[in-house]
């Protein structure tokens, strides 16, 4: 059956393509996965170029999105169309509307555009896009690629099925279209953790991290590009790390399972999560001298003293904020019946300061080198854990085995046995 559908006609380097809508549900129906086709078993290595697809990104996250969010959008999908040229035609508007009935300001704008009529013998494949694909059948059916009903969809949203895709389409060439493909999925550059904070509104813990850091921190004082600070930055802190202490706040305060990152809870859940988090920074900003000193003064005045902090003390490296908000979070359980001012004049006592004589307590755990070494970044649980211990956690006897376990694994085998924890502080 044939279908005919508004386009216009453009040409960028060597390849000519059309700019097109579609209804969400032709596209379901018409573009093709290379797996989906007949002859797939058939198909050279060279033609399997697609990457296989990531259905359980599908299922929690695209799928979900395009079926519960009424703000629902994204952007067209590539498509190589196969029988290109003997099922798919192009006519000018030109060839029904004469140019000279158009005002002089419309004539040349209408050079590429007209009518594209899709014969139904033409197959098309997806260059870019075929996850958006997938979500749209997803959420249109509500059942993912077994027939299985996705939990994350409320009901299937059939209204999808009549809104507007756009679509670019070419002509299907084995060699062009596996170049088009890969150079438009090689130069997409990723998206940072930051900023995909800053622009997720359906993750509650990125909306509340956003607040932390426009309200408490200061959003000048955020790096939310990188999720490192470099020596020269004048921020305090990363957006990266504000989401990750956010997190652990909620799920220490609030221990129901994991937080739905796909949909926003009730109002009155949201109150909750912000309210505590807002609690916990506030006491933290405040009472952990370090930080208190790094935002006295959050313009560009105080930013070299950023600097001066983050090259001579580890309360200045993300890092190491981090766990120490997490620890904060272990200390101020209600099991250990220390009062928040008592935990954070005992974190205050610890040896911060990037000094050689502070070094060897940290060493392998959460820095490495002397004073001109670098922040280690992978052992946050363990450095959050010796952090507790030092600021006088009280441990039992197994629990201190295995934090000794942890603790002289991140040495060489032959000095192992020797290793103890390090001498807490005296309070």
């Amino acid at each position: 059956m044939a279908t005919t559908v508004p386009a216009m006609k453009a040409h960028l380097g060597n390849t000519d393509y059309y700019i097109l809508s579609m209804k969400a549900q032709e596209v379901a129906d018409k573009v093709k996965i290379p797996r989906e086709l007949n002859d797939w078993s058939d198909m050279s290595v060279e033609e399997i170029y697609q990457r296989d697809i990531n259905y359980t990104r599908v299922k929690t996250q695209i799928a979900p999105y395009l079926a519960n969010d009424d703000s629902r959008f994204f952007g067209a999908i590539i498509v190589a169309a196969i029988n290109f040229a003997k099922e798919v035609s192009f006519e000018h508007l030109e060839k029904f509307v004469k140019k000279g009935d158009l005002p002089n300001a419309y004539r040349r704008a209408t050079d590429g555009i007209g009518f594209l009529t899709f014969s139904g013998g033409e197959i098309l494949i997806p260059l870019d896009g075929q996850h958006r694909l997938k979500a749209i059948q997803f959420a249109t059916t509500g059942s993912d690629e077994k027939g299985k009903k996705i939990p994350a969809i409320n009901q299937p949203c059939t209204k999808l099925a009549d809104e507007d895709v756009t679509v670019i389409l070419m002509d299907y060439d084995p060699k062009h279209a596996r170049r088009i493909f890969t150079k438009v999925n090689r130069y997409a550059k990723p998206t940072t953790t930051g900023q995909n904070i800053v622009t997720d509104d359906d993750d509650v813990v990125a909306v509340i991290a956003r607040d932390i850091a426009n309200n408490l921190i200061g959003g000048r004082l955020v790096k939310y590009t990188s999720n490192t600070l470099n020596r020269s930055d004048e921020q305090f802190t990363t957006l990266s790390i504000v989401y990750n202490c956010t997190e652990q706040i909620i799920n220490s305060n609030f221990p129901t399972g994991r937080i739905d990152k796909t949909r926003l809870p009730s109002p009155e859940r949201i109150k909750l999560y912000r309210n505590k988090a807002t609690e916990v920074w506030e006491k933290v900003l405040e009472n952990i001298e370090v930080f208190s000193d790094a935002l006295s003064d959050r313009e560009a005045t105080g930013d070299e003293r950023r600097r001066q902090i983050r090259a001579t003390n580890l309360l200045g490296r993300p890092v190491a904020q981090e766990c120490l908000v997490r620890a904060f979070l272990r200390l101020t359980n209600p099991n250990t019946k220390l009062s928040n001012d008592a935990v954070c004049e005992r974190l205050n006592n610890l040896p911060w300061p990037i000094a050689n004589e502070n070094l060897a307590i940290w060493d392998r755990v959460l820095w490495a080198g002397g004073a001109d070494g670098k922040i280690i970044t992978k052992n946050r649980t363990l450095a959050t854990n010796l952090i507790a211990y030092l600021a006088g956690e009280v441990l039992t006897a197994e629990q201190q085995k295995d934090l000794l376990e942890d603790y002289r694994s991140q040495f060489p085998d032959p000095e192992r046995e020797g290793i103890s924890l390090p001498h807490r502080p005296a309070s």
